[in-house]
């Protein structure tokens, strides 16, 4: 009797036993390894991977393992990506000593054959994780041998599971040609119950859905303990406690983009009861800061690459200069997306342009505007091949399919912005919306169910709507005469991709040799100097400045040791 009671208090206590984790995470790098272009004394890897490096041993000091995550978009986004055909930022992530990593869209829009030809030359050492990404083709063997659905961890007799999760959104599945994503909600619920049951102790999802995604993930599972999220750029300066299925609540963090913050957390883990942070921060990275040799030396390799592909002198090439900062923005019209979507009309003389400002990349600083920056504002590539972005299309269409193609756009599912058209947009009973003025808040948990979709979120309405008046340069559309429409790649072939009616009304649309990035180059040389008044009287109020109200998050439970 003895001996059984000396078992159980033995068993209990082990049982009981405290195992101390620190977790340092990112998200959407995208390859800024010098860093970030807005303010370039904040980012860079080499200064990453030394506050890593520094926060690891610290750790160990202390007896405490650590794990490093990324919640994806480590490739596209940077001029740096460019460099040995994208193949150097897997060997960059394996320099920086990442344990896993999840999938992110910009890591899939080379298409499927060439992310699996690139697992098939650089197969990563660390664990690649997409339990909703999944290969279709029966060629893409390196897609289904290197991208897993979740992977585990032993840190002192405690099993931590880390799953991987990436957007579905239409605009960016159809890019993964053989192909398919599921759900991530739904795939994130059923897994994380199978890995529990498969000895898991606790599950950490690493999710590149974006921040309104990862709320319906929470909610939907019962067995996710913790999501680390990306996709959407958020900076969540402190958890975001969301309840879940069974009403009890679980953290969401992420750490913003392009290495401005490093995540940093510790954990305490015990069998049988909830996660608890003891301790997380957001910590600043600074450039000036210490820096890690090795990561330099490849950056500057990476450097040369590109130097020796396009010729220093020609991307260091002052095109202009800006009074004022250049933002990419898809909520609201600035300059510089007025200026991107005239450079797309005039470049190949058409008589009107569509551009979606979700296509932007990194936003400008005030002062010179050089060749490099303007690759870097707009990094778009689909084919590595093209090594000089995405390519200008052209279409002569008549008027009356024009009107057509106007409506299909703005009901669409992303924002886009026009030059040379003007329109107005009626309600039901036929009053004029102004979506200048007329922003009707709409939660997040509205959105899914809402008729316009992303567009009403774009245009700050929340009912449908009717296209009218559309003029070309402040003339009617005639239904007779042709108008030469151009447009970006991706919203070419991301609509062909996606919608039989966009197939149909540009079937005659052709490929011009004029790049995006040669047109916003020739654009900037073309104005000289920008400032606000770039586009005024030229109707650019006028159903342009698309205004959505930015919700601030809540941070339900202060900073502090969280009992979950």
């Amino acid at each position: 009797m003895k001996s059984i009671l000396l078992f159980a208090i033995s068993f209990l206590q082990i049982n009981s036993f405290a195992a101390v984790v620190q977790i340092l995470h990112t998200n959407d790098l995208h390859s800024y390894y010098d860093h970030t272009i807005i303010d370039p004394t904040r980012g860079s890897y080499a200064a990453l991977k030394a506050k890593m490096d520094e926060l690891e041993a610290l750790a160990a000091r202390e007896g405490v393992s650590t794990l490093r995550f990324d919640a994806g978009d480590f490739l596209d986004g940077n001029l740096y990506y460019m460099a040995d055909r994208g193949r150097r930022g897997f060997r960059m992530m394996e320099r920086m000593g990442y344990d896993a990593i999840a999938v992110g869209n910009h890591d899939w829009l080379m298409g499927g054959s060439e992310l699996n030809q690139m697992l098939e030359e650089q197969p990563p050492t660390f664990h690649y994780l997409g339990a909703n990404f999944k290969a279709v083709n029966p060629l893409f063997t390196s897609i289904k041998k290197h991208i897993r659905p979740y992977t585990s961890f032993n840190v002192d007799g405690v099993t931590i599971g880390v799953m991987g999760l990436t957007t579905n959104e239409i605009a960016y599945k159809w890019r993964f040609t053989g192909g398919d994503i599921d759900a991530p909600a739904k795939v994130g619920d059923k897994l994380s119950t199978q890995m529990k049951k498969k000895g898991n102790d606790f599950v950490i999802a690493l999710s590149h859905v974006g921040l309104s995604g990862d709320r319906k993930i929470i909610k939907k599972s019962s067995d996710i303990d913790l999501l680390i999220g990306g996709h959407s750029h958020t900076a969540i300066m402190q958890p975001l406690m969301v309840r879940n299925a069974n009403g009890n609540f679980r953290p969401i963090v992420q750490t913003g983009a392009h290495v401005r913050f490093l995540g940093q957390m510790k954990l305490e883990l015990i069998k049988g009861k909830p996660l608890k942070i003891l301790d997380y921060k957001l910590i600043p990275i600074y450039s000036g800061e210490t820096r890690d040799a090795s990561v330099d030396q490849f950056v500057s390799d990476s450097r040369e690459m590109l130097n020796s592909e396009y010729g220093e002198d020609y991307l260091a090439e002052i095109l202009g200069y800006t009074r004022i900062k250049l933002r990419n923005s898809e909520s609201i019209l600035t300059p510089w997306t007025r200026l991107i979507s005239d450079a797309v009309k005039d470049a190949v003389d058409a008589d009107i342009s569509f551009h979606s400002p979700m296509f932007g990349g990194a936003s400008l600083p005030v002062g010179k505007v050089t060749r490099e920056m303007v690759f870097n504002s707009y990094p778009r590539v689909f084919d590595l091949d093209d090594k000089y972005g995405w390519a200008i299309y052209k279409v002569d269409i008549h008027g009356v399919i024009l009107k057509s193609l106007i409506r299909l756009i703005l009901k669409g599912q992303f924002p886009v912005t026009f030059s040379g058209v003007t329109f107005d947009l009626i309600d039901d009973r036929n009053e004029i919306i102004d979506i200048n003025t007329s922003v009707i808040p709409r939660s997040e948990a509205d959105d899914e169910s809402n008729p316009l979709g992303l567009i009403g979120q774009f245009l700050g309405i929340d009912r449908d709507f009717d296209v009218v008046n559309i003029r070309v340069h402040g003339e009617p559309i005639l239904p007779h005469r042709q108008y030469r429409v151009s447009m970006p790649e991706g919203i070419v072939v991301g609509g062909l991709g996606m919608t039989g009616s966009v197939r149909y009304l540009l079937r005659r649309i052709s490929k011009t040799d004029m790049t995006m990035w040669e047109a916003i180059s020739k654009k900037v040389q073309e104005v000289g100097i920008i400032d606000y008044s770039y586009g005024i009287g030229n109707d650019f109020y006028r159903n342009s400045v698309l205004k959505v109200p930015r919700k601030k998050e809540k941070v339900l439970i202060p900073y502090r040791a969280i009992d979950l």
